[in-house]
């Protein structure tokens, strides 16, 4: 191969590259205001409620706002957790819930997306943080 022919591959590859970088940067931006939207009206809501609900029940659980995040903690075990914050190394750039959960001497520590299927902030609700958050739940309800 000519070396001109290869300098013109590489700035054309080069150039892409800035392009699809540029492009992702718009797209994250995006996410990320639909996101702290999201977090404002139905997120950080929806963890009070079910915080509030929970403390009825003679369960005493805390809600923690972080910048960009939301958390539920159990005012007994600080260092466990249920947390909502915004992943914009996913593609798409996603909210992601991030459960840690000691079991005996070990930490556990898990990340999934808040619901399967649906990668933008815009199309999630409160009733699917709802959701989630009772699902999550389970184990320190028992």
């Amino acid at each position: 191969m000519e070396v001109a022919q290869l300098r013109k591959r590489i700035q054309k590859a080069i150039e892409q590259a800035r392009r699809e970088s540029a492009d992702r940067r718009t797209r994250v931006q995006e996410a990320q205001r639909a996101y702290d939207e999201f977090l404002e009206t139905q997120a950080v809501p929806a963890f009070r409620t079910v915080a509030n609900v929970l403390k009825s029940e003679g369960l005493h659980w805390e809600v923690m706002t972080p910048s960009g995040e939301v958390r539920l903690v159990p005012e007994r075990r600080r260092e466990e957790s249920i947390a909502l914050a915004f992943d914009q190394t996913m593609e798409p750039p996603q909210p992601m819930v991030s459960i840690t959960r000691g079991r005996g001497g070990r930490v556990l520590h898990v990340e999934r997306p808040v619901k399967s299927g649906t990668p933008s902030s815009a199309a999630l609700t409160e009733d699917d943080v709802i959701d989630m958050l009772l699902e999550e739940l389970r184990p320190w309800l028992g």
